[in-house]
């Protein structure tokens, strides 16, 4: 093992366990070592200096990991419990922090390669490799993530290397331990140089043909690697002796060989025979032997994968499912048939030439035309979308005048949906980025077009593969409650969850009877398979295997029914619109609850900047679209779930996430004290609720358990906490399902949704408790009077208004008898945005005449690094406009803001010094006062009417 100066080994892995490796074109980012370091020591507090572990790369595949010498014996952070587990973990998230601080730092002083440096980094940050002693964290392995595909232990993907420390009484008492020069000179660091074996054209190498040798070190016979000759040569060893060579530089040695003299033998007659038979028709027959047997075993392995039941395709209950949407599409042709979704419409055949010959068929991918570029989505370069928001027209007549203004057959429309109204168009891969931009206006004014890219889509998740006895693989069911809210409801059988994945292996026993209307997206068939990672059956197990049947774990939604609608090909490629067509199968042929735990693919991962800009101002082609589809689920009565995505970015990123009825799941760890994001997890504004996505222990095979991490397992979570609520209310509306969980789930840290609470969730739908879930809208409505606050965090401010009648309209007394209403109250419990803001009106002709009182209350802190808090507030009566900006610091602290009249004439209005909070004793005595006068006012006011009853005359 090498030695590094000054620093102890820690732990080792070998590369071929891991994936996305970071790096800087053909060099890693382990090759830039001592230039991160160099920042590091110059930009990165003292204190957090020792973050990253020294790389240190062996014989090209072992890397070992040094850090700073330790007293304490190191552990890694998963392996700790308790306040000490908290106190690391603290600790861990001041480091991290502290890094991307500097990060932008550097960012804004434009040194943006080393920016860069540290952002690759510390991109993937997994507890597993962080290892704590003598209070700090170190991050022993980094710039790189476990291969998906590899469910090793952690303890055969990574070694580790230190040996534990001994107690005092097991330390011999003469004992002196070195000094670190003492210890340099006894074990000197060794210079590695490489060893090259090269044969020529006369043979080639059995084995390795270069090695990796420290100074002053031997070759071994074992090291030294067999030369095959060719035919005609005879190999005679090496240039000079590798046996026993002493290694003082780099050293090629190179194969010697002798031509072998051509002799001729006379042959019988009967040996030439027989060796033309076996070089010739024998080795035929064996070759069509091996042919057949490979045909059986892929006819075996089909109908293994393929073969369903019959009782199970196409189940009465869910043909039979009453069609109670009013849309006009149901019934059509392809997938928004109930009866015959397996049939395409075919295309009429006057229009063959202008359209692929049936509607809605994918064409297949060449994966040469993949385009991946670092910051951006990963598409297919030579191809386009164009949605079309002319609901007169149809897409035959776009084709036709498509056709004409590009009749050159190098742009092909290659697919079609006349209900959705979209089409894709193939092109040279080279005009489409010209394209993308120009074809809205060339068909402008009679089209109103939206063109997009067709974007890959993945279903990462974080894998791992713990003994199948482990006690916490159902840690997640009680971190939701689940069994309390089993007591409730187990779930319905006419209650139908969706499963929009890569593939399924629906063979598996926890599927038994629950199969309905499965589809293969690409074939147009009930033709499902599993892919190499078996992504999702994992998912499908998670939120519906079967329950009390003596195998694995059950699913949050037991006795809900299971539709598989796979939407990869064979290489599983997932795109935009394969997506699209799974998730619009599942709306048309019933479906009650859509999960997708499929994210677009990025390449890299961006500064926070970029990532607020791509979230703003970006992909609004496909954001229209995919509002589209959350309309046509709200008219089929339908909940769409989305995984937030594992890049540890903005959720709002991907244009899947951004539709308000859509459900997009965060995942958050085992340390439940404190619920904040797993370290993989995206974030931020559209991060509508969070679950568990650590651990997961769910099915995969035909038979067979597993754990992985990621949102793709904390989405089928919540998929089945929707379908265990529409049990018990089939008419709740997304909007009420997001109420419902949203306020009943155990409170985050802000940066992302709050986490599921199962059975508080099902105990207010059973109470039919609602009614703090009425719509809010997007645009604040104005009138007589508007008093709107706005604020750019995720703190919770809240607006007081007192009316001229005194009465109070707040977050617990929305609606007052003058008519004025709270109308929009945003980051109350769970509604996390960065740009909230609230919204008190009365409407036209409504607002009463008389004195209004503004405060402002600072109700609770969510943004803990936030000290100061800046707001806006706007006030809009009769004709006069204010607005009143300030500061606010103190949770708990109440304010008056502002005080004004309406309708009176002379009247004056009363700002008050925004710096000075009212203190708390201040308002109650000013409302006390305020409500002895109101008293006072009220006994005139009746006083006046009786004796107006008695016909006085009032001057």
């Amino acid at each position: 093992m090498p030695k590094v100066k000054g620093k102890k080994p820690l732990c080792s892995c070998e590369k071929k366990y891991f994936k996305s490796l970071q790096g800087f074109g053909e060099h890693s980012l382990f090759d830039r070592f001592s230039d991160i370091e160099n920042t590091v020591r110059k930009k990165i507090d003292e204190n957090y200096q020792h973050f990253l572990a020294q790389p240190v790369i062996e014989e090209g595949e072992t890397i070992f990991w040094f850090s700073h010498p330790y007293k304490e014996t190191p552990q890694r952070l998963t392996e700790m419990q308790g306040e000490i587990r908290i106190q690391y973990e603290q600790i861990k998230t001041e480091t991290t922090t502290h890094f991307e601080t500097v990060i932008k730092q550097l960012e804004h002083e434009g040194e943006t390669r080393k920016a860069e440096s540290l952002e690759k980094a510390i991109k993937f940050v997994n507890d597993d490799f962080v290892y704590c002693y003598d209070g700090k964290t170190i991050l022993g392995i980094w710039g790189m993530q476990l291969r998906d595909e590899i469910r090793e232990s952690i303890g055969i993907a990574m070694k580790t290397q230190f040996v534990p420390k001994k107690n005092k009484e097991e330390e011999k008492p003469d004992s002196v331990p070195l000094s670190e020069e003492e210890d340099f000179i006894k074990n000197p660091l060794i210079n590695s140089f490489s060893i090259v074996f090269k044969t020529g054209e006369e043979g080639r190498i059995l084995g390795n043909y270069e090695l990796t040798k420290y100074e002053n070190e031997l070759i071994n016979q074992s090291e030294i690697p067999e030369v095959q000759a060719k035919n005609g040569y005879e190999f005679m060893g090496w240039d000079k002796s590798p046996k026993n060579f002493i290694i003082t530089e780099d050293t090629v040695f190179r194969a010697q060989y002798r031509e072998i003299p051509l002799t001729i033998a006379k042959v019988p007659w009967y040996r030439r025979f027989w060796s033309w038979f076996i070089a010739s028709w024998l080795r035929w027959l064996l070759w069509l032997f091996l042919l057949l047997l490979l045909l059986f075993l892929f006819s075996w392995l089909y109908r293994s994968c393929c073969d369903l039941r019959p009782e199970q395709v196409l189940p009465p209950s869910l043909i039979d499912k009453p069609e109670n949407v009013q849309d006009p599409n149901l019934g059509k042709g392809g997938i928004y048939n109930r009866k015959e979704p397996y049939e395409p419409e075919p295309t009429p055949l006057e229009y063959h030439d202008l359209l692929p010959p049936e509607v809605g068929v994918l064409e297949p991918v060449d994966s040469t035309e993949i385009i991946r570029e670092p910051g951006k989505p990963v598409i297919i370069g030579n191809r386009l979308n164009i949605l079309m928001e002319n609901k007169d027209k149809s897409i035959i007549d776009l084709a036709k005048d498509f056709k004409a203004k590009f009749p050159d057959n190098t742009y092909k429309v290659i697919y079609y949906d006349d209900v959705v109204k979209r089409m894709q168009i193939k092109l040279p891969k080279e005009e489409r980025e010209n394209l993308k931009q120009t074809i809205p206006g060339l068909f402008e004014p009679k089209y109103e077009l939206f063109v997009f890219d067709e974007t890959l889509f993945e279903n990462r998740h974080i894998p791992n593969d713990p003994a199948f006895n482990d006690p916490d693989k159902s840690w997640y069911f009680k971190a939701i409650n689940a069994p309390k809210a089993w007591d409730l409801t187990l779930g319905v059988s006419d209650i139908t969850i969706a499963i929009v994945d890569n593939g399924f292996s629906l063979r598996h026993p926890e599927f038994s009877n629950k199969i309905v209307m499965p589809y293969n997206v690409w074939t147009h068939s009930k033709d499902v398979f599993a892919q190499t990672v078996d992504h999702g059956t994992h998912v499908a197990g998670i939120a519906l295997a079967t329950i009390d049947n003596g195998k694995g774990n059950c699913g949050v939604a037991p006795n809900s029914r299971f539709m598989p609608v796979q939407v990869a090909n064979s290489q599983n490629i997932m795109t935009t619109t394969s997506i699209l067509d799974g998730v619009l199968y599942a709306l048309y042929q019933g479906a009650d609850v859509i999960n997708i735990s499929l994210n677009t693919e990025f390449e890299g991962r961006l500064p926070e900047a970029k990532q607020q800009d791509l979230q703003n101002n970006h992909f609004k082609e496909e954001e229209r679209l995919w509002k589209e589809i959350m309309k046509i689920a709200n008219e089929h009565k339908a909940v769409i779930v989305i995984a937030a995505g594992n890049d540890n970015m903005l959720a709002g990123i991907d244009p899947m996430n951004r539709p308000k009825d859509f459900i997009t799941v965060s995942a958050v760890d085992k340390n439940l004290q404190k619920i904040h994001r797993a370290g993989f997890s995206n974030y931020g504004d559209f991060s509508t609720v969070s679950a568990p996505g650590v651990d997961i222990f769910s099915t995969v095979g035909s038979d067979k358990y597993t754990v992985m991490n990621g949102t793709s397992m904390a989405a089928p979570i919540v998929s089945g906490a929707v379908a265990l609520i529409k049990s018990l209310n089939r008419n709740i509306t997304a909007e009420e399902v997001i109420c419902v969980i949203q306020s009943t789930g155990k409170v985050s840290d802000g940066e992302i949704g709050n986490m599921v609470q199962l059975d508080k969730a099902l105990q207010a739908i059973q109470a039919n408790d609602l009614k703090n879930c009425e719509s809010q809208p997007e645009i604040p409505s104005t009138g007589d009077v508007q008093i709107l606050l706005s604020w750019d965090n995720y703190n919770d401010l809240d607006l007081h208004c007192v009316d001229p009648n005194g009465d109070k309209i707040w977050y617990k007394n929305k609606t007052v008898s003058s008519g004025g209403l709270l109308e929009i109250d945003m980051n109350a419990e769970t509604s996390h945005s960065m740009t909230p803001i609230e919204n008190i009106y009365w409407p036209t002709h409504s607002a009463p005449h008389g004195s209004y009182s503004i405060y402002l209350n600072f109700f609770k802190k969510k943004a803990t690094n936030i000290k100061e808090n800046p707001y806006s507030i706007t006030v809009k009566y009769g004709d006069s406009t204010k607005v009143l900006n300030g500061t606010i610091v103190e949770e708990g602290e109440l304010r008056h803001i502002f005080t004004f009249s309406l309708g009176i004439s002379n009247n004056e209005d009363f700002p008050e010094n925004l710096s000075q909070p009212l203190a708390h004793e201040d308002f109650e005595e000013l409302e006390r006062k305020r409500e002895e006068l109101q008293q006072q006012l009220e006994k005139i006011n009746r006083q006046l009417l009786r004796r107006q009853g008695q016909g006085e005359k009032i001057n």
